[in-house]
């Protein structure tokens, strides 16, 4: 059997990784090799401040100077060829780190005060919902309510400020699905690898922000029984994925940036506009429930589970009506 030659652009590539990994970034390694990191931040202060899964945030006392934020986020964007934008009055960087995965947000004076990055890990263990139950992140009434849900086939969505713990719970849910439907062919669309799914059968799609909703569009051709969406971003994304999880694909998951159940579908009928009007005033028919998440003393807990039901769809269609006059 031959061993694929690697061509001089992957060995150009491998060396940039490795002087990046080796170099500029040798003193965020042990955090990035630590299974219970969730964020790596540093900002105006110079100072690295790790978040972990469970115990939350850490300031670390190491300082990482200004000229080497700023070389790690013009060496990954070389990396992966990343355009941040120099001409435009926002530059920044928003790629993945190689080997690693990790989700970095870059930006550079003169819009900061100083080079600031953001790493956002993928989860390197998929926590059950039962662990959940175990670590009193979830009540067994909000246990079963999932399960049934789950059983039921209806659609979730899991919502939360940024880093309540809003993939972890996806994953544990997509885990719970895999273990009742194992047979089910999933599909499943991000612009940043987060989601795992141990599914014996699945497509996965790491695509930019612009193609998301061509993506979910494409999704019927590949016969999925379960469409599932990263993180939801934008309207046209949202019409996309609504629209297919109510064409005969029940049972499926996505997540949110939200205050709590309420503002969740608020968010959404906001995003749906007036483009879709029939579809904003009946979430029911499509979403079934909305598990919230919060950032705890110890951690990411799921603070409500909100049902949407037909009473919610007229309840939020008068506040929207009121709030329009």
């Amino acid at each position: 059997m031959s061993v694929p030659v690697q061509t001089a652009e992957e060995l150009r590539k491998e060396r940039m990784i490795d002087n990046l990994l080796r170099d500029d970034m040798k003193q965020f390694i042990p955090y990035l090799e630590d299974e219970t990191t969730t964020d790596i931040a540093v900002l105006d202060s110079g100072e690295m401040i790790v978040s972990h899964f469970g115990t939350g945030r850490h300031f670390t006392g190491i300082e990482v100077k200004p000229y080497i934020v700023e070389r790690i986020i013009k060496a990954t964007a070389s990396l992966i060829e990343q355009d941040m934008g120099w001409n435009t009055r926002f530059p920044v960087l928003e790629g993945v780190i190689p080997k690693y995965k990790a989700r970095i947000t870059g930006l550079v004076p003169p819009n900061v005060i100083k080079p600031e990055l953001q790493l956002r890990m993928p989860c390197k263990c998929i926590y059950s919902l039962e662990q959940y139950v175990q670590d009193k992140r979830m009540t067994n009434e909000q246990y079963d309510v999932i399960m049934r849900t789950i059983d039921e086939r209806g659609n979730i969505i899991v919502s939360g400020s940024t880093g309540s713990g809003k993939t972890t719970c996806t994953n544990a849910i997509l885990k719970k699905m895999t273990e009742i439907t194992p047979d089910d062919n999933f599909y499943i669309v991000e612009d940043t690898p987060e989601l795992q799914c141990d599914a014996r059968m699945k497509t996965t799609l790491w695509i930019p922000k612009s193609y998301a909703a061509k993506a979910v569009e494409e999704s019927l051709r590949f016969s999925p029984d379960r469409i599932i969406f990263g993180e939801v971003r934008s309207g046209v994304v949202m019409r996309e994925l609504l629209d297919a999880w109510r064409t005969g694909h029940p049972g499926n998951v996505t997540t949110l940036h939200a205050n709590d159940g309420k503002s969740t579908l608020l968010r959404i009928k906001g995003m749906l506009g007036t483009e879709d009007i029939e579809m904003a005033n009946h979430l029911s028919d499509v979403i079934s429930l909305i598990v919230h998440l919060k950032k705890g003393t110890n951690g990411p807990v799921v603070d409500e589970l909100f049902h949407v039901s037909e009473e919610t769809d007229d309840f939020l269609a008068g506040i929207v009506q009121n709030n329009l006059g």
